[in-house]
């Protein structure tokens, strides 16, 4: 088969609403990491995979420095340094997908191409685009870009970035539907007309949490060098699981977050949070977690929770110290967990009628944007467009 798009590197899932689970979601994502990593140095692992998956090049670097650097029973990298270059990263990301996705997926017709270019004019004046970061060397914690509150609180929430992560906190349903019913902004404006379709008690998997102990980060590298295939469809303790800035290790109550439209709420709250001096356990750069493990000889486990989810890698070496290479890399995304083909999104898709009713494609088109903006989709249908 010729490769002629650059979609057809990355994959794309297939959905058909309304039929039964497992072939109403169907994935062509191939695992180019391990097919493109064998052989080549360790140390040069996390630049290969950094160019790889041009999405969070950054966390995919991270973990596989770390990975790497477990395997070979070295230590970790400067825990501080590493998150707070996490953070920021991050934090791109999420102002990338915001401004530049949402307009487009989250309205219709003349309200997007007006939401577009309100997003384009804010992100023009986005200080993580436009400054350096602050020098933190000095051990203050301090908010991680000059004039980064100021500017979420001007073009994006319309309101001190405290006070509204104060109110997300008590209770983000009742929160989410007060301020996009309030604020004149833009991004209120999108979430508003998501609203309808989107704000839907949905079903659930189980929230991954696998990096919760050591014994289950063992036993999920152990899955990945005894299961052909488990970076394409995997489960956790034989269920499938769904994972997202929503199921943080240190999100207290991740199950309040139960509808896509609040999915997407999760989104902004982290963008906020990660804004946001340093609060352990709450905001700044000590609210994504990082770590890594060795799993056996010249075996080395990371993980990274990352803009779309918990990303893990697993590495195996050949040879010792500088000299080794990589006699197997697996990297296990966000994607692979929630469009799983019996995941929780495939069983909405069961429950949706199939299209040709109004509004099913616009409902698909916000589901995937809720569980992940990145990955694109094709609805197998004459009347809907991807």
């Amino acid at each position: 088969m010729s490769l002629r798009r650059p979609d057809d590197l990355a994959g794309r899932l297939r959905v058909a609403p309304g039929q039964a689970r497992p072939h109403n979601l169907v994935s062509s994502r191939r695992d180019w990491a391990a097919l493109l990593t064998r052989g080549v140095s360790a140390a040069s692992l996390p630049s290969r995979l950094g160019s790889l998956f041009s999405l969070c090049a950054h966390a995919h670097r991270l973990c596989a420095n770390l990975a790497v650097t477990a395997a070979l029973g070295r230590s970790e990298p400067s825990g501080l340094s590493a998150a707070q270059d996490l953070q920021q990263e991050t934090l791109r990301e999420h102002v990338r997908r915001i401004g530049l996705d949402w307009p487009e997926q989250l309205a219709l017709g003349l309200a997007s191409e007006q939401a577009r270019q309100q997003a384009h004019a804010a992100l023009q004046q986005c200080p993580l685009f436009t400054s350096v970061a602050l020098d933190r060397s000095n051990g203050q914690l301090n908010e991680p870009c000059p004039g980064l509150q100021q500017w979420l609180g001007t073009h994006l929430l319309g309101m001190p970035t405290q006070a509204w992560l104060s109110q997300w906190e008590q209770d983000p349903a009742a929160w989410l539907r007060a301020w996009t019913e309030d604020s004149p902004g833009w991004l209120a404006g999108l979430l508003r007309q998501a609203r309808p379709l989107a704000d839907r008690a949905a079903p659930a998997a189980p929230f991954l949490r696998v990096h919760t102990s050591e014994a289950g980060l063992r036993v999920l590298a152990d899955c990945l060098v005894r299961q052909p295939g488990f970076t394409r469809q995997p489960l956790w303790r034989g269920q499938c699981a769904e994972t997202g800035p929503w199921t943080r290790l240190r999100q207290a109550t991740p199950e309040v977050i139960n509808t896509p439209w609040l999915r997407l709420g999760s989104r902004l709250a982290e963008l906020v949070r990660l804004a946001l001096p340093d609060e352990p356990g709450r905001c700044g750069a000590s609210w994504l977690t990082m770590g890594s493990m060795a799993t056996a000889r010249r075996e080395g486990l990371a993980w990274v929770e990352m803009a779309r989810g918990l990303l893990v890698h697993h590495v195996q070496l050949d040879g010792t110290g500088d000299d080794s290479r990589v006699a197997s890399c697996q990297v296990l995304a966000p994607t692979e967990w929630n469009f799983h083909p019996q995941g929780a999104v495939a069983q909405t898709l069961e429950q949706l009628p199939t299209p040709g009713m109004s509004g099913i494609c616009r409902e698909v088109d916000l589901l995937f944007s809720a569980y992940d903006p990145c990955v694109k989709h094709e609805i197998l249908t004459e009347d809907c467009h991807a």
